[in-house]
């Protein structure tokens, strides 16, 4: 099996054609994988549960954000909603200088992403466990990060408000979306006008197996209200429209 998995990350870094992909990333990447799938047998990590699903649905996806915009050294970053440690652990495997910050609030999968941390060997990696709606209304996380990266969590204009509270002013929320980007995006007008965002990039791309996915930068430029994001559950129940 690890051979089988190792050689199909080589694949998909060739195909990627990411530049400073080396061979310690790719076996780090490897190992991930296999760890993905010891923890599955505990608890769902991801919806695909073989080694070319999450290789190519899931590790490939989040690591395509790197051919659209690179993360420069020394960026703290929070992975929204990490889950299985999708898209953070990838990036910060592939970019080692970035802080990565890794918040989900169950607790299953936060022990999975501790024993990631300490088995790939990541340093300057750190897991927030709790819900995004008391991370931004803490000031001690408020308006402390330069990035927000997030994948697969919640409709778009609830991922707005959660995400803008934790980012510095002048910092980026990459949130990736399915093909249902464009459509969402448009729904959350009114959530960049009130948590102080505006989208300042958009890119279109497919996944290997032709899959349409979209990538959207929005940049934080003015302070978001205090009284976002509102109470845990809200924003996805009663997105701001």
């Amino acid at each position: 099996m690890s051979e089988q998995v190792r050689d199909t990350v080589e694949d998909m870094f060739k195909t990627l054609n990411l530049k400073n992909g080396d061979a310690r990333q790719k076996e780090t990447i490897t190992k991930y994988i296999l760890l993905i799938l010891e923890w599955l047998q505990i608890v769902r990590l991801t919806g695909e549960k073989n080694a070319d699903g999450i290789i190519w649905q899931q590790v490939y996806d989040s690591l395509y954000l790197l051919k659209l915009t690179d993360l420069n050294k020394g960026l703290e970053v929070i992975d929204l909603g990490s889950g299985g440690g999708l898209p953070g652990i990838p990036l910060k495997i592939c970019r080692p200088g970035i802080k990565m910050y890794l918040m989900d609030s169950s607790k299953k999968k936060a022990s999975f992403l501790k024993e990631a941390i300490e088995r790939l060997g990541l340093n300057d990696t750190y897991i927030l466990c709790g819900r995004a709606e008391e991370f931004g209304k803490n000031k001690d996380y408020r308006e402390q990060y330069d990035l927000v990266v997030c994948k697969a969590v919640a409709e778009m204009a609830a991922l707005i408000e959660l995400a803008l509270p934790l980012l510095k002013l002048e910092g980026r929320a990459l949130i990736y979306k399915g093909p249902r980007g464009k459509e969402e995006a448009e729904e959350a007008k009114r959530a960049l006008e009130i948590c102080g965002g505006r989208i300042s990039g958009e890119w279109q791309y497919n996944l290997s197996g032709g899959q349409s996915r979209s990538l959207y930068e929005i940049k934080k430029e003015s302070f978001t209200p205090h009284k976002y994001p509102r109470r845990p559950g809200v924003p996805e129940r009663k997105p701001i429209n």
